[in-house]
């Protein structure tokens, strides 16, 4: 929550103070960094309510919780900024054929400068939360941020050579290949939130995390069918129906589901974990190292006799 109120706050800042000097001076490029920033404020408020929305407990007509909030704000964010790229497109084509001059590109070179030292230091403590919390709605504010970062870049860049050159046209120019790289890279995100939205199945590193916990009781385990993941903001479900040799008590049936259950969680950050016990059939029991040794204990014994 904290992290989406300094979003915020940061984002206000930075749209006045770029469009007060875009609009005295007359450059896109600083106009559409300034819009881009506008932009953030309605994300990153957004943003704000989603994960406040995705922190509240299960309820009756939620009962998995609220965490598809969080993919859902970010795909709404992917429109937002999808839309701040074909904008800065056309003004940009505008400008180029109007041949707009910019002035006090001296200004304006200070002016990207702090925007870039603030914007920087701000992608830099979205990601460390986005990171910790395992939040993909902070991981888009940070993305947003990074093209702005990237964008302003480019817009002081931009203005450099236009102070040296005298070529105005560089301005709409290099609007031009922001708003491509915007697009871009609205478009990326809006793919992977999709997935996430449509309940794709975890990252193959969390899959093999659960393989690897479950292969600590293989000698208990006969089956493991009815596996299912997805995943809801920071929240990962994880739902599967383990069949155990059914000498097995009660107790050491259950304590072999906590042990599980236990790993899984700590092995994977967000867990929620869902494990349905099943004993085997008997005629097929010789299937897992418990009903093997038994097997063995009795040719021995008859053996024997």
């Amino acid at each position: 929550m904290n992290a989406t109120k300094v979003s915020i706050g940061t984002a206000v800042f930075l749209s006045v103070f770029k469009a007060a000097v875009g609009i005295w001076s007359g450059s896109l490029a600083v106009l559409s960094s300034a819009f881009d920033s506008m932009l953030d404020v309605i994300s990153s408020t957004v943003n704000f309510y989603a994960i406040r929305v995705s922190m509240t407990p299960p309820d009756k007509n939620h009962p998995y919780g609220h965490a598809k909030f969080e993919p859902l704000a970010a795909q709404i964010q992917s429109f937002i900024i999808l839309f701040s790229g074909a904008y800065i497109l056309y003004k940009a084509y505008a400008n180029f054929h109007s041949e707009v001059q910019i002035k006090a590109v001296g200004v304006n070179i200070a002016v990207m400068t702090v925007s870039i030292a603030i914007t920087g230091a701000l992608v830099y403590f979205l990601k460390y939360a986005a990171n910790k919390l395992k939040s993909s709605v902070l991981y888009a504010d940070s993305l947003h941020y990074r093209t702005d970062l990237l964008s302003g870049t480019g817009v002081l860049i931009a203005l450099v050579a236009i102070k040296f050159t005298g070529l105005h046209v560089i301005d709409s120019i290099v609007s031009a290949v922001i708003a491509v790289y915007i697009i871009v890279s609205a478009l990326r995100l809006n793919f992977q939130v999709t997935r996430e939205l449509l309940d794709e199945t975890l990252p193959e590193e969390d899959m093999k995390t659960v393989q690897e916990i479950l292969d600590r009781h293989k000698c208990e385990i006969v089956d493991v069918h009815k596996l299912r993941t997805r995943s809801a903001g920071n929240q990962k479900f994880i739902d599967m129906h383990l069949v155990l040799y059914h000498g097995l008590s009660l107790q050491d049936g259950n304590d072999i589901r906590t042990d599980i259950e236990k790993r899984i969680r700590k092995g994977i950050h967000g867990a929620d974990v869902n494990i349905y016990i099943e004993p085997c059939d008997p005629e097929h029991c010789d299937t897992c190292c418990v009903c093997g040794e038994q097997e063995q204990d009795k040719n021995k014994n008859s053996g024997s006799n």
